[in-house]
């Protein structure tokens, strides 16, 4: 109930994320760090895994199965290495986590695979220790925060260990008293319960993603606008710089104030100033494009993100912005109506700041506000000399 109430407070417009867009930016960071924290855990747990496969070499060397298991053991260890060392390194891309986690499931696969090559169809089908791990590498999908990655990988896991199934079936007689000795009888409904509970697994993955993001879009709204709120534009500024550094492409910023917003609260009552910041939030966000990021920064201010934008670009798109928004006046009593106007600064990489400071390129933008509004207000400025930067 309570969730329900948190829900319905959020304006019409907001929509959680759907099922297969783009992880939130500030979720996306978290996943990067989750990738990070699941390279260590491989690591630590290959390294521990790689005990039992060494021990059997050691003492029967000539037994194909303990063969298999150390060369697939110590493999996946190294690959888990190499993982962890390009992170460590910096070197993480949005594919990462799909080919890290079908990485994780397909060693499963292929450690189950090279048991009904070398040693017997039932050992790989009613494995009891190889089998469960499955499970580990659907669960650590949860930590990369993308709902993508949870689907693709439990998918992948049904289809791996339904292939081996179908394969084992066609190609052995499961039913034969030499297999059932050396791992156990072959029951199809326990085999069918292990692809249900892939996908009871897979779906709880995917139930923990989507809670996450639910929360943190709560977190994340303005109630009275539904816009992003200022602590979201933080964390959404510093995943957007990194982004910029790290491709060298543009990214631009504006900083909107709405004109006289004190006498309108003064004049006609704040109930009318929320109808005001409603309606500027309404048009600032139907008109940016959906990769542009639109936020209350406080108060009567609000703050556009622009990736991929250059400045010049930028600040005629805002100073197109504010003569929409003084194109749409807002309704009073007897036939009246009050027109609505802003002032901005707009500020933009490489030009005004560096890649690395987030916060000058807002001081930069902050400036040539307060320099449009000391100029008269009703104008966007993009560059600290008024004759250059007005619109």
């Amino acid at each position: 109930m309570l969730f329900t109430t948190l829900t319905h407070s959020i304006t019409k417009e907001a929509t959680a994320p759907s099922l297969w867009g783009r992880p939130d930016p500030a979720l996306a960071a978290a996943g990067i760090e989750g990738e990070y924290v699941v390279a260590k855990v491989r690591m630590l747990a290959m390294a521990l895994l790689l005990i039992a496969p060494t021990w059997n070499i050691l003492h029967y060397p000539h037994e194909a199965m303990h063969v298999a298991g150390f060369s697939v053991t110590l493999a996946t260890g190294l690959a888990s290495v190499a993982i962890w060392w390009m992170l460590r390194r910096g070197r993480w891309r949005p594919w990462i986590g799909f080919v890290s986690s079908a990485f994780d499931v397909s060693m499963v696969s292929l450690a189950l695979t090279s048991f009904l090559v070398v040693a017997s169809p039932m050992i790989a089908l009613n494995s009891k220790v190889t089998f469960e791990m499955y499970f580990l590498a659907i669960v650590a999908t949860s930590l990369r925060y993308d709902a993508r990655i949870c689907i693709v990988v439990g998918l992948l896991a049904l289809a791996e260990y339904g292939a081996l199934w179908a394969y084992a079936a066609m190609r052995y007689d499961l039913r034969d008293s030499r297999y059932v000795a050396a791992a156990g009888p072959y029951s199809s409904v326990d085999l069918w319960t292990r692809l249900i509970l892939l996908g009871v697994a897979t779906i709880l993955a995917v139930t923990l993603v989507r809670r996450a993001q639910r929360l943190l879009y709560l977190a994340s709204r303005d109630r009275l606008t539904g816009l992003f709120n200022r602590g979201y534009f933080d964390r959404a500024l510093a995943s957007a710089m990194n982004a910029a550094a790290r491709s060298r492409q543009p990214l631009s910023l504006a900083l909107i104030d709405v004109d006289y917003f004190k006498q309108v609260n003064d004049v006609h009552g704040h109930a009318l100033g929320d109808r005001v910041l409603q309606q500027v939030a309404g048009l600032l966000e139907r008109s940016m494009r959906r990769t542009d990021i639109v936020a209350r920064y406080g108060g009567e201010e609000f703050v556009i993100l622009m990736p991929g934008s250059i400045r010049e670009a930028a600040l005629a798109r805002i100073e197109e912005l504010r003569g929409e928004v003084t194109r749409t006046p807002i309704d009073l009593e007897y036939g009246a109506s009050l027109t609505i106007g802003f002032s901005a600064g707009v500020a933009g990489l490489p030009v005004d700041a560096e890649a690395t400071n987030g916060k000058a390129l807002v001081s930069v933008a902050d400036r040539r506000l307060l320099a449009a509004k000391r100029a008269g207000r009703g104008r966007c400025f993009g560059t600290d000399h008024p004759s250059e930067g007005a619109g």
